[in-house]
């Protein structure tokens, strides 16, 4: 006969906060099923904080979804909700229904706020006016498929908001500029943002201000066609981390960056719109950028924006006296003196990570392209602070071992670099192996490394 301490049922015991925070790593309908457990659990799953729905389409599933949504607000009464996340499909379908259902979560002082809306084409959802005043919300992300409408302009907006991340189809400039210019709170912004098909046919021009006095971490992502112009302005006087991603080139311009130490560039434009976007216009926006990240401590780099045949822009290029770490993906195919305008422009660098060549939107490839013209004068950072290197993607071409060969002559603080090789025939891998091990070096305690990448099978 079992022992009455053994047949104890101590989990039923224990307080309705952390019953509900067992049932946090469960499915609602799950959590909803631990009710008919025994008495004790019966209404336990009422004041269950985290809420998690997926609406399905009325044609999908009759709108059965919908109704568990219902149910499940009805019955768990006035209960605060900590985190309320839905993704519905048909959106349009249920338009007062999802109305009212972020009215009730707002209404319950929710703080983090989850909706990915997909309505069908040609349709408008309005946010409740109740959301952007709500002074318990602090975590709002949005992922829709439609333009944002109906925000109101006022400096209420967003009180006590410390986290927004928005995906938007087609954005609109008047509520984009509403969005971004009312959360006083806000430290963490995420833009992601899609042109539509149909704004693709016409010129769009979207030009709007990200202005926040407490934002530390801001990353955009934007993606369309050549004919866009989108201009942003960034005033966010805290600002330490920056992560831009974008295919168009768009115009940004920093205000205020002096906090700013982390930024992570990437522009990729299609080979077919190069030639449209590589001249002055794409000078003038890239030194912009460059004078608005000017105190960055690590920095990596990923455009084809740094090419032997644009002086005008390189001589434009500010001064990274701060600048410690260098990232950097070069993706044209005569890029060596763009990596030399970097060492020039960096005199306090101290780690290089480096890879040429990733993509080649040059017509005519030929040796000429490739070859490596040490400059006249060895940058500062080589001679007196660069103490690491490291090169990805060696294929062992003549230029790539004549950078080597000059990086380690030069080097006079090094103390490791790490060459990461493509694999080539055993033979002559071994040849240029020992050629390598040749090179004179400045520094006396500097360390070589040969790592061969496996080719994936």
């Amino acid at each position: 006969m079992p022992c009455q301490t053994c047949s104890e049922d101590r989990i039923s015991r224990l307080p309705d906060g952390i019953l509900c925070h067992i049932l946090s790593f469960l499915d609602i309908t799950e959590t909803i099923k631990t009710s008919g457990l025994s008495h004790r659990w019966k209404d336990v799953w009422v004041s269950f904080p985290n809420l998690k729905f997926n609406v399905q389409n009325p044609e999908s599933d009759k709108g059965r979804s919908a109704g568990f949504v219902d149910q499940v607000l009805s019955h768990s009464g006035s209960s605060s909700i900590q985190r309320f996340e839905l993704v519905c499909y048909g959106v349009d379908d249920y338009f007062s229904r999802v109305h009212d259902w972020v009215c009730t979560a707002l209404r319950r002082n929710v703080v983090e706020l989850l909706l990915y809306l997909l309505p069908n084409p040609g349709k408008l959802y309005e946010f409740p006016q109740s959301l952007f005043m709500c002074k318990t919300l602090s975590v709002l992300k949005l992922r829709l498929q439609f333009d944002l409408i109906a925000i109101p302009s006022n400096s209420d907006c967003f009180p006590h908001l410390k986290i927004l991340h928005v995906t938007v189809c087609c954005p609109n400039a008047d509520s984009i500029k509403k969005l971004f210019s009312c959360c006083p709170a806000l430290e963490d912004l995420v833009i992601d943002g899609l042109i539509s098909k149909i704004a693709r046919e016409e010129r769009l021009l979207l030009s709007f201000t990200v202005s926040a006095p407490k934002l530390r971490r801001l990353r955009i992502c934007l993606r369309g066609g050549a004919k866009n112009y989108v201009s942003i302005n960034i005033n966010a006087p805290h600002l330490e981390k920056l992560d831009l991603f974008d295919n168009f080139l768009v115009d940004y311009e920093l205000k205020n960056e002096k906090s700013l130490s982390t930024a992570k560039i990437a522009v990729q434009i299609h080979k077919r719109y190069q030639n449209d976007h590589l001249d002055n216009d794409y000078a003038a926006r890239m030194h912009r950028l460059f004078a608005g990240i000017i105190n960055v401590k690590y920095l990596s780099l990923s455009a084809p924006i740094l090419r032997d045949s644009d002086p005008k822009f390189q001589h434009l290029l500010p001064t990274f006296y701060n600048l410690n770490h260098l990232e950097v993906l070069l993706k044209t195919c005569c890029s060596w003196k763009s990596l030399i305008k970097l060492l020039e422009i960096s005199p306090n660098l101290e780690n290089l990570v480096f890879e040429n060549n990733v993509e080649c939107y040059t017509a005519d490839d030929n040796n000429e392209l490739h070859e490596w013209c040490p400059p006249n004068i060895v940058p500062i950072c080589l001679l007196s602070s660069l103490k690491s290197i490291s090169v990805r993607g060696y294929k062992w071409r003549p230029d790539e071992m004549e950078v080597a060969k000059y990086m380690l002559e030069h080097g006079v603080v090094l103390k490791k670099v790490t060459v990461y090789t493509r694999s080539i025939p055993t033979e002559k891998q071994m040849e240029l192996e020992q050629e390598f091990s040749k090179f004179p070096r400045a520094s006396k305690t500097c360390q070589t490394e040969l790592v061969e990448l496996k080719a994936k099978g």
